[in-house]
Order: C-alpha cells, then sequence, then structure tokens
C-alpha cells in the first residue's frame, strides 16, 4: 500500500536530479561512504536508512520511497526488516530500478536472528544474520560488488572505479590485519543484541548476547549468560546505539563490565570496529 500510495504521489519513477548526476541508492550509510571512495562525485547517494534507526524494525516513510524512485540502481543486502519492505515492492512499482544485491559472495550467518512470523513459527534457516557489515572481511567483498557493477555500467570509467576500488579494499584490508594482529582469539564480550557475530566469527570471539530471538532475556536465561561471562572471563560490554535501551548500561554495571558504545550503521562504523577490538584486547 505505501508503494501504491508512493506511486501515485509521485506519479511513477522520477529519475535524475537538478544537477543531472544521477542517483544510486543504498540502505546503510556505510554502503553511502564505500560507495563515496569508489566513485566519488558522480553520483548522488541517497541513503534510505536514518542515522541511529533499527534497520530491522524501521519502515519506510513515504520520502523514502520518493528518494529510491529517482535513483536508477539500489544496492541491497537483502536483509530481513526494511530492506524486506522495499522489496516486496519495487518490482511492480519501480520496473526501471536496478537492484544490486551487494552480499554477493559473503558467507553469511544464520540462526542468530530467528523471529516469529505470522504462521506462528521460526524460520531461522531461512534468515541470515542482518549484521553484514560488522565484519571488515564482508565489507571488503561488497566494495568489490560495488565496484565491479559501476565499472560494468559505465566502462568509460572503469579504470577509474577499480583503481579507487582497489585503494578502498586495500584500507579495509589493512584494518582487518591490524585487528587480527591484537590475537584478540579466544576472547569473549557480551551485548544485549547479537549484532557482532560476523565480527566475533572473523577473529575467533565468543558473542555473548542478553536478547533472544528480538526480545529481552528472561531471568532464566540472564542467569545462564552471567554465568557463561563469568566462565569465559568476559570484562566488556558493547552498546550499541541502535538497539540501546535505558537500562543498558546498569546492566552491564551490574553484571561488572565495562561499557562502550558503538553504531554499527553509521559513517563511523569501521572506527567503532577498531574501537570494539581495542577494548577486548586491553580487557
Amino acid at each position: 500500500m505505501l508503494l501504491t500510495m508512493l506511486v501515485m504521489i509521485i506519479g511513477g519513477c522520477n529519475r535524475g536530479r537538478s544537477d543531472d548526476r544521477a542517483a544510486i541508492a543504498v540502505s546503510f550509510e556505510p554502503q553511502a561512504w564505500m560507495l563515496k571512495q569508489i566513485a566519488g562525485d558522480d553520483y548522488d547517494i541517497v541513503t534510505l536508512l536514518p542515522a541511529g534507526s533499527d534497520p530491522e524494525t524501521y519502515q519506510p516513510s513515504i520520502s523514502t520511497m520518493k528518494e529510491l524512485g529517482k535513483a536508477e540502481a539500489y544496492f541491497t543486502f537483502g536483509t530481513d526488516g526494511f530492506e524486506k519492505t522495499l522489496a516486496s515492492g519495487i518490482s511492480s512499482n519501480f520496473p526501471e530500478l536496478k537492484v544490486v544485491d551487494c552480499t554477493e559472495g559473503v558467507d553469511k550467518i544464520t540462526g542468530t536472528h530467528g523471529h516469529h512470523h505470522d504462521d506462528g513459527h521460526h524460520h531461522d534457516e531461512e534468515e541470515f544474520d542482518p549484521h553484514i557489515l560488522s565484519s571488515i572481511k564482508n565489507s571488503i567483498t561488497i566494495a568489490d560488488n560495488m565496484t565491479g557493477y559501476l565499472a560494468l555500467i559505465h566502462p568509460e570509467r572503469a579504470d577509474k572505479y577499480r583503481e579507487s576500488g582497489e585503494k578502498l579494499k586495500n584500507r579495509l584490508k589493512a584494518i582487518d590485519d591490524s585487528i587480527s594482529g591484537m590475537h584478540i582469539s579466544g576472547k569473549s564480550f557480551a551485548m544485549k543484541h547479537p549484532s557482532l557475530s560476523y565480527f566475533a566469527r572473523d577473529y575467533e570471539l565468543s558473542q555473548i548476547a542478553l536478547q533472544a530471538d528480538g526480545k529481552e532475556a528472561s531471568p532464566l536465561q540472564l542467569r545462564r549468560q552471567m554465568e557463561a561471562m563469568k566462565d569465559s572471563g568476559t570484562k566488556v560490554f558493547i552498546m550499541e546505539k541502535e538497539h540501546a535501551s535505558p537500562g543498558d548500561e546498569e546492566t552491564a554495571k551490574q553484571l561488572g563490565l565495562k561499557t562502550i558504545e558503538v553504531s554499527l550503521n553509521s559513517a563511523d562504523w569501521i572506527d567503532d570496529l577498531m574501537k570494539t577490538a581495542d577494548e577486548i584486547n586491553r580487557n
């Protein structure tokens, strides 16, 4: 219904900008940052998820749909939540919009985000962990996919995009090497929502989440998680802005954990991943 209303409002796909630059839509701020590194000022980059929003619960607005309708391509991860809402109506309402799956080649994790659907059953096997960008390694693959698409549709600028894309990948690889060099494997950390599963896999860490299926842990579950923290020597609690609630810091304090705050959907997500690794390394 949202997309149908949008078509009535904007009268179909209104592509292009006043400055005649083509637009490309992305879901997340980190994608926008990477695309900017690759393409420079060649495109207007439309970021669909507002800063600080939870991608698993955010509902796209009419204005968001209008921005999507102006783009010539949409770089998506195909995750549950607002991306799935968008995907449900793109083919019928925006038939000219090229949808590009930026996660091709990413080794996805399943089973961390089991949600109840309308049929009352779990569908963990159908859902993959949506926090793709919590992995620098995944980000390298995504940068490669975006570079390849841009080079394909604009062969006259292919050399420029490939050169810029290679610089970006080398930068990301250097960050990945830096974290790997901390030798933090075997350590653990806690957080409310399991947003760092890929990060934990990359560096052989143990992530202890206080939520189950997106809900607050029951007293029994919390007790089990506290026992797991004690057994593993957990020292750090990661507070993620996108999933924050007022009682998180007090919970961490009661558990005797040091807290750090991160935002994994911001343009500074790399700095926050580095901060996370550094804090785990020092505690």
